[in-house]
């Protein structure tokens, strides 16, 4: 990929984690435009979605991390120190001819640390003491310890980006514009149909104990094609999925098969997002596809259970529900670190209730091992509220933000939303 010459700053991010993690990574990436319009960005992401990266704005060159091949280069080394420098400087030097003027890493792992002083002159974020030094900066830190025990963490996932970059939440909602491409017909057929509604049922997870049982997704299917008129639900999913799709559509009624539409295994990145742009809904558990769906502006539910936590994964922005189900405070409020026991998995599900919510019924209450919350926004980012009572916590986001900033409340506030002080939160 040839390097962009200009005369502006240029700046990286990198997030060298999953799909879920790299989309909500969106935030910062807006909070550091807007604080910074004079900078040139680029994104370095596993190989697989830089098709996705490059559909965020603002982004002018995306940048593929192949992990197979550093591994290859890794494996070929002669234990001579030379050559093996001089081995990963070129394999870099495919990407970028001039080092960037600051690297904001995002993933405390060695790869990216590692990826981010060979790219970089500074780092901000993971690393920043140096690519040898253990000590970590404190939103770091704080992430590093919420992975571990989380307690009552309230603070998002792509808040603590924001702060691990030195930059506020974003005014503005970040989004995704997805492409107008030519989907196969019949897929395009249906998803461009303005009269149906269409519910998007995201069949997968990145972790197996995150899977919705076959048998759940069959009852969701047949219960929005019952009370939902020119419903059409759409199966999401990878080819790793195809045999769970093919597991519902058998155990489907013939009467329903006329109400799904089955896109597992035959969509790129791209094309999902082309598809969750024109559904009306989004269903699924905490996974990438999911938060892909929230980026492309749709509503969604969620169903958390495993280790799952509303409070940190939750769907960015206002609008969006999540069935939480209890099992993870149940551990939690026995200080039982979640990291460290099976998870306790559902024995019922919200079927009705999610299907009440598409509907837009209220007063719908907790169910039996879930509870409901729904999601907000405010000056502190972003955080969920629980049906019938107050969030008496959400106080706590703001101390977390004054104490890991080093700002009162009044002083975070009165920050500019642009201004040329690199590490004005850190």
């Amino acid at each position: 990929m040839p390097s962009i010459s200009s005369d502006l700053p240029r700046t990286l991010i990198i997030q060298l984690a999953r799909l879920g993690d790299l989309l909500q990574s969106l935030p910062a990436l807006f909070s550091l435009r807007e604080q910074y319009p004079n900078q040139i960005f680029d994104l370095l992401c596993p190989q697989p979605l830089v098709v996705l990266g490059e559909l965020f704005p603002g982004i002018q060159q995306t940048i593929p991390w192949n992990g197979e091949d550093l591994h290859d280069l890794a494996k070929g080394w002669d234990g001579t120190l030379t050559q093996g420098y001089s081995q990963t400087a070129e394999y870099f030097s495919r990407f970028s001819a001039n080092p960037y003027s600051v690297a904001y890493n995002l993933n405390n792992h060695p790869r990216s640390i590692l990826a981010a002083h060979l790219f970089s002159e500074r780092v901000v974020g993971a690393g920043d003491f140096g690519p040898l030094n253990e000590r970590r900066p404190p939103w770091v830190d704080y992430l590093r310890q919420v992975a571990c025990d989380r307690g009552d963490n309230r603070l998002h996932l792509a808040d603590v980006f924001c702060g691990i970059c030195g930059v506020r939440p974003p005014v503005v909602l970040p989004s995704l514009e997805p492409p107008d491409l030519e989907l196969p017909v019949d897929i395009g057929r249906i998803v461009s149909n303005a009269s149906l509604v269409k519910i998007g049922i995201v069949l997968g997870a990145g972790d197996a104990d995150r899977r919705v049982p076959v048998g759940i997704w069959k009852e969701l299917i047949e219960a929005c094609a019952e009370h939902l008129p020119n419903c059409v639900c759409v199966l999401i999913g990878g080819p790793g999925e195809r045999e769970i799709a093919m597991a519902i559509e058998n155990h489907l009624s013939a009467i329903y098969l006329s109400r799904i539409l089955n896109c597992v295994g035959r969509t790129s990145l791209p094309e999902l997002a082309h598809i969750f742009n024109r559904c009306q809904w989004v269903v699924g558990s905490d996974t990438g596809p999911l938060h892909l769906a929230v980026a492309c502006g749709t509503r969604v539910i969620g169903w958390y259970f495993s280790r799952a936590r509303v409070h940190e994964t939750g769907p960015y922005g206002g609008g969006h529900y999540v069935w939480q189900h209890q099992g993870v405070d149940h551990f939690e409020n026995k200080g039982i670190t979640p990291l460290n026991h099976e998870p306790k998995l559902p024995c019922s599900w919200p079927v009705v209730e999610t299907v009440e919510l598409i509907q837009g019924q209220g007063n719908i209450k907790g169910v039996s091992e879930w509870e409901l919350w729904t999601s907000h926004r405010d000056d502190w980012g972003a955080f969920f509220m629980n049906g019938e009572r107050s969030d008496s916590l959400v106080s706590q986001r703001k101390k977390v933000w004054e104490q890991l900033a080093g700002l009162s409340s009044k002083q975070y506030l009165e920050l500019p939303q642009q201004t040329s002080n690199a590490g004005c939160l850190l």
